[in-house]
């Protein structure tokens, strides 16, 4: 495979799993197949292959933008760093959809905060937040763990 075609691969499959997350939250194959991780393994999976088997860390510059810029000049790079952005992004939707279901926040209210997510990462995150703390949910029920 060439890295256009990987990437199309993984660009294919995220959106898919975000309409299933968005569209199906409880059903049993979205549980099963989304929420429960398995997706974001898929994406990291794809990641970690691209990584070991094409990135090239010769000349790494990680302390400049021109370093960056210069390291995802290659189209493998850059294929490897888009999964990665697929991969948090879509990590970032299972813990606002799964948090946001178990404090009964709205599927409306959520919703918005799953489409910025998905197209604006962390801007999701913060309007997850602000509805969350807007709806009076203190930050100790925001960790990650369900009692």
């Amino acid at each position: 495979m060439n890295p256009e075609s990987v990437f199309q691969c993984f660009n294919a499959l995220a959106p898919f799993f975000w309409l299933a997350l968005i569209a199906a939250p409880r059903s049993k194959w979205v549980k099963t197949w989304v929420l429960s991780g398995v997706s974001v393994g898929i994406l990291a999976a794809g990641y970690f292959a691209v990584v070991l088997s094409h990135f090239n860390f010769d000349g790494a510059d990680f302390m400049s933008l021109a370093g960056i810029m210069a390291l995802l000049n290659d189209p493998w790079a850059m294929t490897a760093g888009w999964i990665h952005y697929l991969a948090f992004d879509l990590l970032a939707g299972l813990v606002i959809t799964q948090k946001g279901l178990h404090l009964g926040i709205p599927r409306l209210l959520l919703l918005p905060c799953q489409l910025a997510t998905f197209m604006l990462g962390p801007i999701g995150i913060v309007l997850f937040v602000w509805i969350a703390k807007a709806r009076k949910v203190t930050w100790p029920a925001l960790a990650l763990k369900q009692a």
